[in-house]
């Protein structure tokens, strides 16, 4: 065949033509842009990516292995305290001060107390209700009656603490079958740590071998740890393996309400499920109307478990890869556990007012490696101002914890762990800092944060009264995080257990 070169030179001007028109949308569109953010006084920020470009982008920032927090950093970097970004049409404004976020969440609390639709949840489980993903009157009243929860089940009750204190010697007893050996904690922790949320909303613990409780928790952990990908805001792309995963938890929690639903007695409430039920069979009786209903008892269940599960455990492993990578603090620690609980009597939570050693140090570790490194968005409700710049209506606002928990502006050397920045300077007493916020800040601060601290304080000490924690031989630790889709996890480690 013979080269037309007609053909040729129409090919090359055709292409030609349309990497022109390309380019010129392009211009036109980022002239229009931030013809737009001058107008609308937006936060700085990189330029918007438009849907569907965003999937691309994002697809490259993965095969690149890039962090999203770590880039999270950068941009504040760059662009300073309050930071706008567009992807794909989500807005947010992530804000990157103690003042910022004082400014935006505190003193504007009122409109910024929303929360972005997490339609994936609510599309695949019908998810409706429950304190994390709700807003309005419905998270209002849930978070109302979850922290009546907490209080009748929680926090300051002698039986929660004996719980914690018997689910820490089960724990203890696990891995005491582990002296010597090299072995990764993530399971033991997770398993002892998801039981005192059993006990609170199931009424019973499980044994770590029971098939149900590990098929559970297991979902759990995968709906936590799975990236949902650049495309997850289609539904077409979630995935068979999330969508079941997402059933099978709803099921579980169901049947658990069910069986609450057909042994409930209102004079025996035995756990969060039954005080869900005695609250909705009170209010009808009373003809109060009531956001709390049967069809919402399982979303609450699984907020507890979201909430107080794989945050809580995840602590527990920075805590003791820390330990075992500064055998220094580890043995300060065990110091004040003698001085003051005894090497043989059981810990109390009333016994860390008189360790402030301890307590600095699992404070440090919380500000080192804040789990939830953004917190869960808040959604603006109506349009606010921040540091002179606009925040329009609808737009998801988070806190950007990891960043300005390593600001070397305010802490003089984050990359140390030093848990010292937090005594005073007899080491008798906490600081309280503005710029510490990993329990989140505002109306929507997790309201399991006494909980948290409480199962922190008992296990971390149970554990280190019996073990001395330190790494295989030869082996450096590292600090390094990966990432789930919200939280910061210590990449895969193993540690060796010495009896004390």
């Amino acid at each position: 065949m013979g080269v037309d070169p007609v053909r040729d030179v129409f090919d090359v001007g055709s292409s030609s033509i349309l990497l022109g028109i390309a380019t010129s949308l392009v211009l036109v569109w980022m002239v229009r842009w931030m013809s737009t953010r001058r107008r609308l006084n937006l936060p700085p920020g990189p330029m918007p990516v438009p849907w569907p470009l965003n999937i691309v982008t994002e697809l490259l920032l993965k095969l690149q292995g890039t962090n999203p927090f770590v880039l999270l950093g950068k941009l504040a970097e760059r662009y300073g305290e309050v930071v706008y970004i567009d992807n794909g049409g989500r807005r947010f404004v992530f804000l990157a001060s103690p003042e910022a976020v004082n400014e935006v969440l505190v003193k504007q609390a009122d409109i910024t107390s929303g929360r972005e639709d997490f339609w994936e949840l609510k599309a695949v489980t019908h998810y409706h209700g429950g304190i994390i993903f709700s807003e309005g009157d419905d998270w209002i009243q849930h978070r109302r009656f979850g922290l009546a929860a907490l209080r009748n089940f929680g926090m300051g009750k002698k039986s929660l603490e004996n719980s914690v204190n018997a689910e820490a010697r089960i724990l203890n007893e696990v891995l005491s079958e582990k002296i010597g050996k090299s072995f990764d904690p993530f399971f033991a922790m997770n398993n002892a740590v998801s039981n005192i949320i059993c006990a609170i909303t199931f009424g019973r613990r499980f044994e770590y071998s029971d098939p149900k409780f590990k098929e559970m928790i297991q979902r759990i952990n995968y709906f936590v740890a799975e990236d949902p990908g650049p495309m997850s805001n289609l539904p077409t792309f979630i995935s068979n393996a999330r969508r079941r995963n997402l059933v099978a938890v709803r099921k579980f929690l169901e049947e658990e309400v069910n069986e609450h639903k057909s042994t409930f007695e209102p004079s025996d409430v035995r756990d969060v499920i039954d005080l869900y039920l005695k609250e909705i069979y009170r209010a009808r009786e009373a003809g109060e109307k009531n956001e709390l209903d049967l069809t919402k008892a399982w979303p609450l269940v699984f907020d507890f478990f979201l909430a107080g599960t794989e945050t809580t455990s995840t602590t527990l492993l920075w805590a003791f890869l820390f330990m075992a990578g500064h055998p220094e603090v580890q043995e300060k620690i065990v110091a004040e556990i003698n001085s003051v609980i005894g090497s043989g009597a059981t810990p109390r939570f009333e016994d860390r007012k008189l360790m402030p050693y301890t307590e600095a140090t699992l404070v440090e570790v919380l500000r080192y490696r804040p789990i939830a490194p953004t917190g869960v968005p808040h959604r603006a409700t109506s349009d606010l101002k921040v540091k002179g710049y606009a925040i329009p209506d609808g737009v998801n606002i988070a806190v950007n914890i990891l960043y300005i928990h390593h600001d070397p502006k305010i802490w003089g050397d984050p990359e140390v762990f030093r848990p010292e920045r937090f005594l005073t300077e007899d080491g008798k007493a906490l600081i309280k800092h503005e710029a510490y916020m990993p329990f989140g800040v505002g109306r929507r601060i997790c309201l399991g944060e006494q909980l948290a601290k409480m199962e922190l304080f008992l296990f971390f000490t149970n554990i280190l009264q019996q073990f001395k924690i330190t790494l295989p031989p030869g082996v450096q630790p590292n600090y390094d995080f990966g990432h789930r889709v919200t939280t910061l996890v210590p990449k895969a480690y193993e540690i060796i257990l010495e009896e004390r």
